[in-house]
């Protein structure tokens, strides 16, 4: 009888558990393409990671590539003076952060609305004490989705930034089967996708120089049989489609005049 007991409970808790993930973000993460082409975004989660992501940000900045880091509140307030350099690093070169939550837990395991709250808002304080910039987009550890998350969400007018992609390079599996699954997904896409990945893992940091030589070479050969060419979506960009209509049409004619007075000012300076 104990027997049956204990595995009617351990049955429930893995019930309790499963019920915490049964709920999922919708997909596509970010809806259809809207240039007809395929479409990527880059996105790093659980930085700042003091060696691997200048390595990362080094990578992008040769293949003219604006991802968005998600950031963990405990990596970003680490000490290091070296932790600061690299978050005013991802915003000088036009990438965009994002709330990672205070410390990577699974916010919907336990269901508790204090720690969801502790987690959001402390992610967030994190990173405005640092470099005083509001993180606009938040990602959950794991992409767990429950009620009490979206109701905290929702209370702080914020969305949560899923994913369509996720090579789960974190769990290791090596660089050739992270190559493999995102050019493999990227080849066959026909909308857009959200790609996850992480700028802490070495194994990302070995797999990204031939996932970005792959994508310009597959490119390349597109555009050269008249094929749709993979398409990368840039932060930034992305950041503009989310802003309301009106919001977003006032940024983008004040980008566009901000080039033109460049423009001027190029052409009057000696």
């Amino acid at each position: 009888m104990r027997f049956v007991a204990a595995a009617v409970v351990v049955c429930a808790l893995f019930g309790a558990a499963n019920e915490a993930r049964a709920k999922v973000w919708p997909q596509p993460a970010l809806g259809p393409s809207r240039s007809g082409d395929p479409e990527v975004i880059f996105t790093f989660d659980d930085g700042p990671d003091l060696v691997r992501t200048p390595v990362v940000l080094d990578l992008l900045a040769k293949y003219h590539i604006h991802a968005i880091f998600f950031l963990v509140g405990k990596q970003v307030s680490d000490p290091s003076p070296k932790a600061k350099e690299i978050i005013e690093r991802i915003l000088r070169e036009g990438h965009i952060i994002g709330n990672h939550t205070k410390s990577h837990k699974d916010l919907c395991l336990e269901k508790n609305r204090d720690l969801v709250d502790s987690e959001i808002d402390e992610g967030r304080a994190a990173i405005v004490n640092l470099v005083h910039v509001e993180p606009v987009f938040f990602r959950a550890p794991f992409g767990s989705r429950c009620d009490v998350l979206e109701e905290a969400l929702e209370k702080r007018q914020l969305k949560h930034f899923h994913w369509d992609l996720d090579p789960q390079e974190w769990k290791g599996g090596g660089t050739a089967r992270t190559i493999n699954y995102v050019t493999k997904q990227l080849g066959a896409a026909t909308g857009r996708d959200v790609l996850l990945l992480h700028d802490v893992k070495l194994i990302t940091v070995r797999a990204l120089p031939t996932i970005f030589e792959w994508l310009v070479t597959e490119n390349e050969r597109r555009i050269s049989v008249g094929q749709r060419p993979i398409r990368v979506i840039q932060a930034p960009d992305v950041a503009l489609e989310m802003l309301s209509p009106g919001l977003a049409a006032w940024a983008g004619s004040t980008l566009n005049r901000i080039a033109e007075v460049r423009s001027d000012l190029a052409r009057v300076l000696p």
